[in-house]
């Protein structure tokens, strides 16, 4: 048991975390674009030119794949939209027998020769001189069939699906959904149909046909009355949904069972007690004259080649029937799932002559997917993010409040302190590590390149959360410059505020570079930003290269959970903000620096400033943690506001008539006339 977990450990994670792209490209060649299908996570759309390739997924996704010694193992599937393989890589597996006696590279090499394989097709059965398929693996036979079998469920699963074959428009089965039902819900819920005919009305109805006396009856009914005994007690259904076939054959055998037909079959289930509904002449005429299905004026007939034999229905409080039976309608045969058909059973007497017993069957509305209008991918995100939409909206109100109010709330510094504190780390902890919705230059990338890309409103909403903060920043940022958003919204900007601030309470000192430099180094982030705004117009994956300067990826939506080069960069970033107030914001950041020229645009700076700032008063200048208020210079007392992080440490010293110099002096002229 403990080596079984430690193994299921080495499947672990999403699809995509294990999927190796040179796979997508052997399978796929010309892909462009890789998506998970909306219905069905597990299963990877791959496209070219918005054109749909096939589907990737994984046998340990689909079936929980395990071995000759019950040991997980997983093969990657391609599947084409024909319904072939498109390749089979066989990515993870501990058989013991090939690990230690037989060659890895056979066992390998076997599921790559299923590419091709068409899983349209029914599974071949085994038997004595055929295997499930002519090249297993030499001494590795069981290993070898699990994996082919496992491989042909999982893709017969995808391509139910993804509805590969079904009805693209209009009323389809809903094959996925699952349900665990006893016989009496399975009854009540129109899955299972049941008729019992006594043996007294089937005398009356058959009278002419001259019924024997003697009958097959139910086991706990032989002792009752001759008019109370059953001439016929028989329940059917289709098979095909899960929700009725996994609780008539159980979980696993219904997969395996549906695998063996074409992908295209439909199968219903026959049990019954009494008359036989199979009759005992088939077996020589390899046909079933007793029953037939009628849907419309399409009569459907079976022979022995569509009869499977069920030993128990393994649905709880399942009576115990004489003849259980799966009979498969084939493709050919033009059977509609949805439409009502009905089964009739046919007797016989010995002169031939015959009569019929109807057992109408209309499949149940909860298992019928009817079309609706489709909607866009981002309608159905917005509506599964609802919750988090709320939360960000309150956040982004009480920010609002703050900015409104922040005169009335300055009075208060040691409030505005644990305010500020606690926004920071909301902002850290739950839109960035949490929701990872952080903003990048990319998305201001994206802004700018429309000309060439068009607005595709769909792309912008498809995240709500970064939809959200992205059209906030940029409103507040015409309103009052970037500050709103680099002060208060950007996790990463909280997580150097929040180190600074525990290394000041630790009593570690700021180092600040020389004053007369600050102007050359806020020109960085301006280089930076115009190389990447050019060179994404030449080549987006330079780009994307030179975007790695932001390290947001690295520290805030992958949890440093990358390789040590990018977790290094973003440590010494971070490390910095020991001694230097947001080193990166200042000198680095591209996004920070689009926000900046954004902001020449501003309508007002809403911080208050007197006569006296700059001269001869620099108690903000000595406050600004950014240096954003300049203590000499031209612009001596002047608020930079481009370089303005609005953490509103100036508006405290604006209204503390105990530290600002002007209303001190005024606190004093009152005193004196007092």
């Amino acid at each position: 048991m403990l080596n079984i977990n430690l193994c299921f450990a080495q499947i672990d994670g999403t699809l995509t975390d294990r999927l190796e792209k040179s796979l997508i490209i052997e399978y796929f060649p010309t892909y462009d674009e890789i998506s998970l299908n909306s219905i069905d996570q597990r299963i990877l759309e791959v496209k070219s030119n918005n054109t749909l390739l096939g589907y990737i997924f994984s046998t340990w996704d689909m079936v929980k794949s395990l071995g000759y010694d019950r040991q997980p193992y997983e093969i990657m599937v391609g599947l084409n939209t024909n319904g072939t393989l498109a390749g089979a890589t066989l990515t993870y597996h501990n058989e013991p027998l090939f690990i230690h006696d037989i060659s890895e590279e056979d066992l390998e090499e076997f599921v790559k020769n299923s590419k091709g394989l068409d899983v349209s097709k029914g599974l071949p059965r085994a038997t004595y001189n055929q295997p499930l398929r002519a090249d297993t693996v030499h001494r590795g036979t069981i290993s070898s069939n699990l994996m082919h079998e496992s491989l042909f469920k999982s893709a017969r699963s995808a391509i139910i699906s993804t509805n590969l074959y079904g009805v693209k428009n209009g009323n389809r089965l809903n094959y996925l959904k699952e349900e665990k039902l006893n016989w009496q819900e399975l009854i009540e819920k129109g899955y299972i149909i049941t008729q019992r005919t006594l043996l007294k009305e089937a005398k009356e109805k058959f009278s002419n046909l001259g019924l024997p006396d003697k009958i097959i009856n139910l086991p706990n009914l032989k002792e009752l009355p001759t008019s109370e005994k059953i001439f016929l007690d028989i329940a059917i259904g289709l098979n095909n949904p899960r929700a009725i076939g996994q609780n008539i054959l159980g979980e696993w055998r219904h997969d395996k069972i549906m695998s063996t037909f074409d992908a295209k079959d439909y199968v219903i289930v026959i049990a019954g007690n009494g008359y036989s509904y199979k009759g005992s002449d088939w077996r020589r005429t390899k046909i079933f004259e007793r029953i037939r299905i009628i849907q419309d004026n399409n009569i459907i007939t079976f022979k022995a080649t569509d009869h499977t034999r069920i030993l128990k229905i393994n649905s709880l409080n399942a009576p115990i029937y004489k003849e259980i039976s799966l009979f498969r309608i084939s493709t050919d045969k033009n059977f509609d799932p949805i439409k009502p058909w009905y089964l009739e059973v046919i007797y016989f007497n010995k002169e031939n002559s015959s009569e019929k017993i109807i057992i109408p069957y209309i499949l149940s509305d909860k298992l019928i997917i009817k079309p609706e209008k489709e909607l866009a991918i981002w309608v159905n995100v917005w509506l599964e993010s609802k919750f988090r939409i709320l939360i960000l909206s309150i956040a982004l109100l009480i920010l609002s409040l703050i900015t409104i109010f922040q005169e009335k709330i300055s009075k208060y510094r040691k409030i505005f302190r644990y305010i500020r504190i606690s926004y920071l780390s909301f902002t850290l902890i739950w839109i960035g590590w949490y929701t990872g919705a952080q903003l990048s230059i990319f998305n201001i990338l994206s802004l700018v390149r429309i000309p060439i890309t068009g607005a595709d409103l769909n792309y912008f909403l498809i995240d709500p959360l970064i939809f959200i903060i992205l059209a906030f920043t940029i409103i507040s940022t015409l309103i009052l410059g970037r500050g709103l958003f680099c002060g208060w919204l950007c996790p990463f900007g909280a997580l150097q505020e929040l180190i600074g601030w525990i290394a000041k309470n630790l009593g570690i000192k700021k180092k600040e570079i020389p004053e007369k430099y600050y102007s050359k180094l806020w020109t960085i982030k301006y280089f930076i930003l115009v190389s990447i705004i050019g060179i994404s117009f030449i080549s987006m994956e330079t780009a994307s290269t030179i975007a790695e300067v932001e390290p947001f990826k690295t520290a805030i939506m992958r949890h440093f959970n990358r390789g040590l080069p990018y977790v290094s960069y973003a440590v010494i970033l971070l490390s910095l903000s020991v001694f230097m107030e947001r080193g990166f914001c200042r000198f680095i950041c591209p996004l920070g620096g689009s926000l900046a020229v954004i902001g020449k645009l501003r309508i007002t700076d809403h911080l208050k400033r007197r006569k006296e700032c700059g001269s001869p008063c620099n108690i903000c200048s000595n406050s600004c943690p950014v240096k954003a208020i300049p203590s000499q210079g031209i612009n001596k007392g002047k608020m930079i506001m481009s370089e303005c992080f609005r953490c509103l440490d100036c508006q405290l010293e604006y209204v503390d008539t105990k530290r600002c110099p002007p209303l001190v002096k005024i606190q004093k002229l009152r005193l004196k006339e007092a």
